[in-house]
């Protein structure tokens, strides 16, 4: 028995030391935001500061507390596949294949000539297709199973984005769909970083779509009392983390993704490197639905990032934070950081996105990565719009409403959903370190 022991250990050991070899970086991105499509439009919209929040169009929300959202009103999907494949997507899908195309599309992959087994899809969504099913739901009350589309699973499945950017791509590695609220876009990302170092893929393709600005989910979130409703009058003005009026969030929607790839790999094609993923964490509170957050917990999963990736609180540049504009959530968010990074909480820049693309659900996880590869790049940390006065307790560094220039190296960022998870993620920028 010992023997077979120490045989376990020294083969745990092998590939222990195997996967610590095996580094991830990130070298392509595509996103489809509110506040913009592509790169360049979705950075200069952050760094300025320009909301992407109105009063809802897709349809009358006259009658609902909640009349705004970050709306999507200049993307054409016939841009990225075939009127046909547009008729049989819902719009969740639309924005996943189309954010995935162009992250490979950045990342100068000739996917079609690689290995396809070597590649995988990993893709997040909370909501799915509830377009689709609200629509063919009406029809099927209203004409009947006959009228409805036949291509109604395909348009509900929350895995269809996978599926079909693996058929677009002829993706043949590991291939699964994350859907853990507004975590999911952070889950992806680091389960797909792990598919990499365990040595089961060279590359990932990870993305998220969502598509929940529809009456019926629309009624919904307002049921929960979670949703905006002070600032009908000012949509750009609603949503504001960290501030005695903040009034709750404001649904978004969009896709965003980004591609993973083996250190070795990325070097040998000579592939453009925005940055290293180093570290994550993921815990979770044992609740099931709440606005509070448990700020012990949270610290904790900061903490245990920290030690994943091998570093200390004081060497993170910057917090790219979950800030949700939830009073009792914001209060608990701060006081984590303080808890997990002592004196430094009071000097570290801390910023929320969520004012200018709303709360995307499991995309912005994915807005939180882009952005912080972008902060690594240029040197430059967007604002916490809409902070004018902040909320007792809430006393740190939230760059109030001004972009500021700073030398960032690592970027922390971090995503709570319901059920009480925590998830944290870390990156770096890469300066060619070989090890």
């Amino acid at each position: 028995m010992s023997i077979l022991i120490n045989h376990i250990y020294w083969f745990l050991n092998i590939e222990g030391r195997k996967m610590e070899k095996r580094r991830v970086v990130i070298t392509g991105m595509g996103v489809v935001a509110p506040n913009g499509i592509g790169i360049d439009a979705f950075w200069d919209s952050l760094v300025h500061g320009r909301s992407a929040i109105k009063r809802i169009t897709r349809f009358d929300a006259s009658s609902y507390p909640c009349k705004i959202a970050a709306e999507i009103s200049d993307f054409d999907p016939t841009d990225y596949m075939d009127p046909k494949t547009v008729k049989r997507l819902d719009r969740y899908t639309q924005y996943s294949l189309a954010s995935a195309s162009m992250a490979i599309n950045n990342s100068k992959l000739n996917i079609r000539d690689l290995d396809p087994f070597r590649i995988g899809v990993f893709t997040a969504t909370a909501i799915g297709g509830g377009e689709t099913s609200e629509k063919q739901h009406l029809i099927f009350i209203e004409k009947g199973l006959k009228r409805m589309s036949p291509f109604t699973l395909r348009g509900i499945s929350t895995h269809t984005s996978a599926a079909v950017i693996s058929e677009v791509f002829n993706i043949k590695g590991p291939n699964t769909t994350i859907t853990s609220g507004c975590n999911s876009g952070l889950d992806a990302i680091y389960l797909a970083y792990n598919i990499i170092k365990l040595g089961d893929a060279d590359i990932m393709i990870v993305g998220a779509g969502e598509a929940p600005i529809t009456p019926y989910i629309m009624a919904v979130f307002s049921l929960r009392g979670i949703l905006c409703t002070n600032n009908n009058g000012e949509p750009e003005e609603a949503v504001k983390p960290y501030d005695v009026d903040a009034s709750g969030i404001v649904l978004g929607e969009g896709g965003g993704a980004v591609i993973l790839e083996e250190l070795n790999h990325a070097l040998k094609r000579g592939a453009n490197i925005y940055g290293e993923i180093i570290g994550y964490s993921s815990l979770n509170e044992a609740y099931v639905f709440g606005t509070k957050t448990n700020p012990e917990i949270m610290a904790k999963a900061f903490q245990l990032a920290f030690k994943k990736a091998n570093i200390r609180a004081q060497d993170v540049s910057y917090i790219n934070s979950h800030g949700n504009a939830i009073v009792e959530y914001d209060l608990g968010e701060t006081e984590a950081i303080k808890i997990a990074f002592g004196e430094w909480a009071y000097h570290i820049p801390i910023s929320s996105i969520k004012p200018v693309t709303g709360q995307s659900l499991s995309v912005t996880g994915v807005y939180q990565m882009i952005s912080s590869l972008l902060v690594l790049k240029n040197g430059v940390i967007p604002p916490t719009i809409n902070l004018k006065n902040p909320a007792p307790g809430c006393d740190l560094n939230y760059v109030p409403n001004h972009s500021i220039k700073r030398n960032v190296s690592i970027v922390l960022m971090n995503a709570h959903g319901f059920g009480g998870i925590h998830t944290v993620v870390i990156v770096r920028k890469f300066n060619g370190d070989i090890y």
